[in-house]
């Protein structure tokens, strides 16, 4: 695994270097503290990952992410950040990152975004997911519920997800779906994720089969 580390910040590396260590043993990590040795880096080598803290630059943190998105476009991008912002982290996705981890999460939680970013998955904080933060926040909506099971498991879920979850029903692709709903695909992508990780289930049919049972979307 050959990961490429854009911090300001030495300790931040070191750290991050350390925890990358005890994951991977032949880890190979390049390390970058500002914006201009970061772009090179994805321009002469191939990564899996990229770890970016976009205060690295004068930059705004959007310009940072969106620079770095456009330079390698196949790189999944990790922006580790102080800032609990759930505007911010939802920007970030829109520019390119597949996750918005908080330097101050737990180290396993740190670890576990970062497995599902090389996973294919996007990685949001659970305190920054679809809780209502105000008019104009693609994620904010009331919340709603269906049962489950046997009926004695109630299973909460935003309209939105249950938005989602009507059209993943009736076999809407990602792209229909965020038309639809006036949303980007890339916040559908974490719509979808998060609403298989509710149900417990492994994929889209099964969501799909599961939400027709309960009359969503049929």
């Amino acid at each position: 695994m050959r990961v490429l580390i854009a911090d300001g910040h030495w300790i931040a590396r070191a750290g991050l270097c350390h925890l990358l260590s005890l994951m991977d043993s032949e880890v190979e990590l390049i390390e970058a503290e500002i914006l201009d040795d970061a772009l090179t880096a994805l321009s002469t080598h191939s990564f899996d990952i990229c770890l970016v803290d976009p205060s690295l630059s004068p930059d705004t943190p959007i310009d940072v992410i969106r620079q770095l998105h456009t330079a390698a476009p196949e790189v999944p991008l990790a922006v580790m950040t102080e800032v609990n912002s759930r505007r911010d982290a939802l920007l970030a996705i829109d520019m390119g990152a597949q996750a918005y981890i908080l330097k101050n999460a737990k180290v396993e939680d740190i670890r576990r975004a970062i497995e599902r970013v090389l996973d294919g998955e996007i990685s949001l904080p659970s305190n920054l997911r679809d809780r209502p933060t105000g008019q104009g926040s693609s994620l904010s909506n009331p919340s709603a519920s269906f049962e489950i099971g046997n009926g004695h498991t109630p299973l909460s879920l935003t309209a939105r997800q249950r938005d989602v979850l009507g059209l993943i029903a009736t076999g809407k692709r990602n792209s229909d779906i965020g038309e639809a709903l006036d949303i980007s695909p890339r916040t559908v992508q974490i719509h979808v994720s998060t609403i298989l990780k509710l149900l417990g289930v492994g994929n889209r049919t099964e969501a799909a089969l599961l939400a027709r049972k309960h009359g969503i979307g049929a």
